[in-house]
Order: structure tokens, then C-alpha cells, then sequence
């Protein structure tokens, strides 16, 4: 089980390494991807036997903006961290993204398929698994995307729906792209298996199920019985013209199965309505939107 083994956590206080209750998360003034030495040091100091790499630049169009920034994180960084554990002889875990595909499929990705990335972002982090596959073959990659459920730190598009829900304002939400909604406890459970199975190779990690932004703002909509206008737009009418993106964002596992993508959304929803540590609704409004959920 997890709590038998020493677990080092890169990125521990990021919108997924935050939500996990186990594991040594060191700050990155004390590792610091890109120099070496407190990589050496704090290894050294914790002797861990798995590492679990989260820890990455993921804003895709300052990536587009500073690419020597994302290449020496997501790149340089790994490879430093990967080598340090290869000559510890320590189990390494790489979380990737569904942005290693150009997005030009009719449906969603298997393992099987081969990654092609479009943009900086999802370049860097191809080039990290390929990286990791070549310093730890034994390692595991976990491929995810359009991750939500960080509660007090979800800046993404779920957390930012229900709240203007709430407030009743305009949601503009893009109609043409589709993806897998991942819940991040869902996400973390699965981590939390392969890590007892010392599982290795590259498995894709998503709430079953493919949807568009607007799809999802329109069940958000409906749990928070919310009577907010939702726009639908093209991708390319709101999102920067530096940033290329595909189509098709969705993943699909051949090893694994999540429950749907609906499921979990209706789960986060009612922790966020009820949860004052996230939001705090009066006494009459919390009893109608609980009649509505």
C-alpha cells in the first residue's frame, strides 16, 4: 500500500498534488527542477522509493510565449530528475497530458496511438515521456487532460462555470472542441493502484466519456438550477491566435475504466455548494439549490 513506501512528490502544491494526502511534497526552492544539485540533495536526504513527477509548465499560451522557459522545465527538468532516480533505482510516475496528439482524430486516443503535439506545451511534454522511457524504462506515464476538482486552487473551467452559475452571469463556451473531464480524486485513486502494482507503461487516466465546454456548462447549469445564459462559441473566437489546438482532446483507455465524466462533475458540484471552505451560500439559497441536486 501507499503508506508502506516513501513517496517524493514533484509539484505537491499544484492543482493535483495538492488534493493528495500522502507523500513528501518538497518545495521547489528545496528541488528545484532545473539545477541538479538540490535534485542530488533531496533525494539523498529522503531516499524515496517512488517519485511521482507533477511538477510541470502547463500554462499552454505562456508556453507558446516563453518556450526556452517550458523546455527547460518540462524537459531539462525531467531529465534531471529522472536520471537522479535511475541511479537510485527509483520507481518514477510522470503525469502527461492528453496534448501530445495534434487533435486531428474523430475519436478519442488509445495508448496505441502515436503522439504528434501541435503546440509548445504539448511538445515539451511528449518529449518528457520520451525522456522518461528512455533514462527508467520500467517507468509509469499516465496521460490525463481537462482536470477539475481542485477545489480552493481550480482556476479551470469547471470551478470558473460554477461560479459565474451562481452569480448569474454570461458563460461563453466553445462548441468544437471535445475532451474527457477528469476528475482529479478519481485520477488520484488510480495513482494510488498502480502504485501498489508497480505498474509501468503508459495508460491514459480519464473519466470515461467525450464532451465540449458547452456541453459541460449546460450541466452545470442544471445541478446548480442556475438560470444563467450560456453562449456558444468557436474555439478560435476567444482563444489567442498563438495557441494551436485540435479538435479532438478526448482520451480513451484500453487498460483502464473510469466512471463517466458526469458522475464525477455532479459529485464536485454538490462539495462545492455545501463546503464553506470553498463557498459560502445563505441558508435560504443552499436549501434551493440542494432540491436541485
Amino acid at each position: 500500500m501507499c503508506e508502506n513506501k516513501k513517496i517524493l512528490i514533484t509539484g505537491g502544491s499544484g492543482m493535483v498534488g495538492s488534493q493528495i494526502g500522502f507523500g513528501i511534497k518538497p518545495t521547489h526552492r528545496t528541488l528545484d527542477l532545473t539545477r541538479p544539485k538540490t535534485i542530488e540533495k533531496t533525494l539523498d536526504k529522503y531516499r524515496p522509493d517512488i517519485v511521482l513527477h507533477l511538477a510541470a509548465f502547463t500554462d499552454m499560451l505562456k508556453a507558446e510565449r516563453y518556450p526556452k522557459e517550458a523546455y527547460k522545465i518540462n524537459v531539462d527538468g525531467t531529465y534531471n530528475l529522472a536520471l537522479s532516480c535511475q541511479k537510485r533505482d527509483i520507481y518514477f510516475v510522470y503525469l502527461s497530458t492528453c496534448a501530445v496528439f495534434n487533435g486531428k482524430k474523430q475519436y478519442p486516443y488509445n495508448e496505441k496511438d502515436v503522439p504528434l503535439p501541435v503546440n509548445v506545451y504539448g511538445k515539451t511534454k511528449w518529449l518528457g515521456e520520451k525522456v522518461v522511457q528512455k533514462i527508467i524504462p520500467k517507468s509509469l506515464i499516465i496521460r490525463t487532460g481537462w482536470l477539475f476538482g481542485g477545489n480552493s486552487i481550480d482556476k479551470k473551467f469547471v470551478k470558473t462555470c460554477f461560479e459565474k452559475c451562481l452569480r448569474g452571469e454570461l458563460i461563453k463556451a466553445t462548441f468544437d472542441r471535445f475532451g474527457s473531464p477528469t476528475y482529479i480524486p478519481d485520477l488520484i485513486t488510480k495513482v494510488k493502484q498502480f502504485i501498489d502494482n508497480n505498474t509501468s507503461g503508459i495508460i491514459h487516466v480519464v473519466n470515461s466519456g467525450q464532451v465540449s465546454y458547452f456541453e459541460i456548462a449546460k450541466l452545470i447549469k442544471k445541478l446548480t438550477n442556475s438560470h444563467t445564459v450560456i453562449k456558444p462559441v468557436r474555439a478560435k473566437d476567444v482563444e489567442s491566435p498563438l495557441l494551436k489546438r485540435g479538435v479532438m482532446e478526448a482520451l480513451i483507455s484500453e487498460k483502464i475504466h473510469l466512471r463517466p465524466w458526469q458522475q464525477a462533475l455532479q459529485e464536485y458540484i454538490k462539495l462545492l455548494l455545501f463546503d464553506r471552505n470553498n463557498f459560502v451560500l445563505k441558508p435560504k439559497r443552499a436549501k434551493k439549490y440542494k432540491k436541485s441536486i
